[in-house]
């Protein structure tokens, strides 16, 4: 019977050790990213930087307040306080919806963003 107990207590241990990791873990849409098929992100204008806390583009700051992820869905929605050169403050939603090509959908903009380690790669034609 002690036995069974084991194999009960094996699973929740083993989530319990990995879930330090994990939580340290770069979430996907982490990252700096710029327009897909941009110059390299060396003073490029549209370099976005996402992290779990805030949002940087070209003369804007923002503070994550708020990020949701869609359960069985690789988009996550992003409530911010934006501020910008002028300090002028507003609220902003962005919803980012991962691409099969490893890029980002960004809306309400619309842009396809493409992480910048990958703009450096490729040299534009």
């Amino acid at each position: 019977m002690r036995l069974g107990n084991n194999l009960k207590i094996y699973p929740v241990a083993m989530m319990l050790l990995a879930a330090p990791q994990m939580a340290f873990a770069q979430e996907w849409w982490q990252g700096a990213f710029a327009s897909e098929g941009s110059s390299p992100c060396d003073n490029n204008d549209s370099i976005v930087t996402f992290t779990d806390k805030s949002a940087d583009m070209w003369e804007v700051a923002c503070t994550v307040q708020k990020v949701q992820k869609l359960i069985g869905l690789d988009v996550i929605i992003l409530d911010m306080t934006c501020s910008d050169d002028e300090q002028s403050v507003d609220k902003r939603r962005t919803l980012l919806l991962k691409l099969d090509d490893n890029k980002l959908l960004r809306y309400p903009e619309n842009q396809v963003l493409q992480r910048c380690s990958e703009l450096e790669g490729n040299p534009r034609n």
